[in-house]
């Protein structure tokens, strides 16, 4: 026992026992995710990868990719949803390869993630190697170790999509590793200093061309080179600010925040780059209503900041250990809370107990810069995904505390150290947390295999989730009752949830029931116009018309029949050759013609023919119509459309003069019809 707690004992390391932790970890990390090369493309695998044409283009497509305003990373049509990502696009496009099949390409790529993981693995140790080398090697593997095991990098590691996620953050870590340590001495070092800076905020960039997150952890290179720049001031100078830290600190701190709020001529402030491109977070913010602009109806500052203070404490329950997984950027599963609740309140507590410890710690320990960076990992990403920051109804995916997750073991490990815990306790409380984490994570792979077993999951676990109640009812569920319900349980916890409405409205649509189908499609409008919405509002509009047209008809209320249908027909929403419009025309004729409104059926049927005269039916049944009439006129001009493919038939122009006669006028246009059809052969 004494030898296993001698691990946590800050000592001397030989090369050999580094080496070996580090080659430990890394197996670790593949066993762990072994059981993911046996599973296929999942959710927008198939938007980066198999269904990208970019993707598949090989390397001709690196020109397009890296074009200043390429945004290729997801195949899509739409146009707010394609984003640029082009150094993680140019990884999948080195790895794809046309002639493997797709089960061979997933394993590949799922290959290529648990490589990338382990990369960022060995960076970590190194990093730690350099920053936290005041703390035990043994307390540093655990470190990783449960950063390897922890349940939210399940989604990272499993979704090749997340590769961006994975890249940005290995260029973030080599980014510390780069930053020189010692004060230049000679200009010669200083020109390498200088040159090694350079390379770190080249990485920050590779890492932002990987995913954009990753500018929201720059300040803490931005942070390492200030410790640095002390090395160059005086002992008396050194003394002088840290005597006005706060008075300096606190101020900067503050007028960077404003910088950041600060919201210019298109009212979107600086952070935002935090969350996504630029472009389509604009485009985002466009399609939701003034309502939800405030979040979700939150209508003042006091309640935003009531809801991210609530956010962010179930954010960092999370991060000690997550009861339920979250893949959705949306997850609408988390009521809207006020100051009239406890819950900010709670958060506030723990925010302040927060803070109040890593001042503590800021205070206690000598090595500061560690202490800093490890808070910057933990907070910055925090405050970065905070309802304050992204105006989105909940951004609540696994993958968006990726980061924050190390930071939080290391400030365990740096208190740990700070107060002399005992290797004892240490040892035991990383023992359970690691088992618990690794428990999880092993309940947790399966479910990435396929699009129907994540969703199925999902819904296994998070049952008060509208986006996922909505996608498993789209995607899983056949029971069309149960479809219903499904949607409705969404919508009842997120009103505005325009993906629920929009479906509902299509079940309600097949099941014919157009009043109920329009109500949600009108829903669906209000929140993202479109005209295949549009389009299927007409059709709704259309059948409720019709078929209280039909139902006017059946108890004889002849007038509102007419008006009913010729109303559904004015409305309706395809062409003049539909078949359902044909019949519909047919029927108004026939309709004006039982309602003694000759004339005006005439006219309908004539309009008709002009329009499409191709359908002879119109005419058959003018014909008829006039027959039954006995206007011979009329039966005449109908019997006329059929001249042209009735032309050689003498018993076709016999019936024609035998209607027309003792009428010279129409005889006369018989004959000239009759003239007209021959000269044109």
């Amino acid at each position: 026992m004494k030898k296993l707690q001698s691990i946590l004992i800050h000592q001397e390391y030989s090369r050999r026992q580094k080496v070996i932790s580090c080659i430990i970890l890394i197996v670790l990390t593949a066993l762990l995710y072994w059981p993911t090369l046996q599973f296929g493309f999942v959710l927008d695998d198939n938007l980066v990868i198999s269904n990208n044409k970019v993707t598949q283009g090989g390397a001709d497509s690196l020109k397009v990719i890296w074009a200043k305003t390429s945004k290729t990373f997801q195949a899509t049509d739409s146009d707010e949803s394609k984003i640029s990502r082009p150094l993680t696009q140019t990884y999948f496009v080195m790895v794809y390869d046309n002639i493997l099949p797709k089960e061979v390409l997933a394993k590949r790529y799922h290959k290529g993630q648990i490589i990338l993981y382990a990369l960022l693995v060995w960076c970590l140790f190194l990093c730690l190697e350099k920053y936290f080398a005041h703390l035990s090697l043994g307390l540093r593997c655990i470190v990783i170790a449960l950063f390897i095991a922890h349940p939210l990098h399940v989604e990272v590691v499993a979704n090749i999509k997340s590769a961006d996620e994975l890249l940005a953050s290995i260029c973030f870590i080599l980014s510390l590793l780069v930053l020189p340590q010692s004060r230049a001495t000679s200009p010669q070092i200083l020109l390498r200093h200088s040159l090694l800076v350079g390379m770190s905020f080249l990485l920050i960039y590779m890492g932002y061309k990987a995913k954009q997150n990753i500018l929201m952890l720059a300040p803490i290179n931005v942070g390492i080179l200030l410790f640095g720049a002390f090395k160059y001031f005086s002992v008396e100078h050194r003394k002088t600010l840290d005597r006005h830290k706060w008075n300096i600190g606190v101020p900067s701190l503050l007028s960077l925040l404003g910088i950041a709020l600060y919201k210019g001529s298109q009212n979107d402030p600086i952070i935002q780059f935090y969350a996504r491109d630029f472009d389509f977070y604009q485009t985002t913010q466009n399609t939701y209503t003034v309502t939800q602009n405030t979040f979700l109806g939150m209508s003042s500052t006091l309640e935003i900041f009531a809801n991210s203070l609530w956010i962010t404490f179930l954010s960092f329950k999370n991060l000690i250990y997550p009861t339920q997984l979250i893949h959705q950027y949306g997850a609408y599963q988390i009521p809207l809370t006020s100051w009239q609740s406890p819950k900010p309140y709670i958060a506030l507590v723990l925010a302040l107990c927060l803070i109040s410890g890593m001042i503590y710690l800021l205070k206690r320990s000598k090595p500061k810069k560690s202490t800093w960076i490890a808070i910057g990992i933990f907070v910055l990403p925090l405050i970065a995904y905070s309802h304050i920051f992204i105006p989105l109804p909940d951004t609540y995916a696994d993958r968006f505390l990726f980061m924050a997750v190390l930071g939080f073991l290391l400030l365990l490990a740096v208190a740990s150290n700070e107060i002399n815990l005992k290797p004892t306790w240490i040892l035991a409380t990383s023992l359970l947390i690691g088992v618990g984490y690794t428990a999880k994570s092993v309940q947790r792979i399966p479910a990435w295999q396929s699009d129907d077993t994540l969703l199925i999951e999902d819904f296994r676990q998070s049952p008060n989730n509208a986006s996922i109640l909505a996608r498993y009812a789209s995607n899983i569920e056949n029971d069309a009752a149960k479809k219903e319900q499904l949607y409705l349980q969404a919508l009842a916890i997120y009103p505005n949830f325009f993906g629920a409405h929009y479906d509902l409205a299509r079940l309600y649509f097949l099941q014919n029931r157009y009043a109920l189908a329009y109500k949600h499609f009108n829903q669906a409008i209000e929140r993202k116009a479109s005209d295949d919405i549009q389009h299927n509002l007409e059709l709704c509009s259309y059948h409720i018309l019709h078929n209280k047209s039909q139902s006017a008809y059946a108890s004889k209320q002849l007038e509102d029949a007419i008006q009913l249908l010729d109303s559904a027909r004015s409305i309706f929403p395809r062409d003049i050759i539909d078949p359902k419009y044909r019949k519909m025309t047919s029927d108004l004729a026939k309709m004006y013609f039982e309602l003694n409104a000759h004339d005006t059926a005439y006219m309908l049927l004539i309009k008709a023919l002009e329009q499409d005269k191709s359908h002879l039916v119109y005419a058959q049944e003018g014909l008829n119509m006039a027959g039954n009439a006995r206007n011979s006129a009329k039966a005449v001009e109908f019997g006329l459309y059929f001249a042209p493919s009735r032309a050689d038939d003498s018993t076709y122009w016999a019936d024609l003069e035998r209607l027309a006669q003792g009428n010279k006028i129409l005889l006369e246009q018989i004959k000239l019809r009759k003239s007209e059809i021959f000269s044109a052969r």
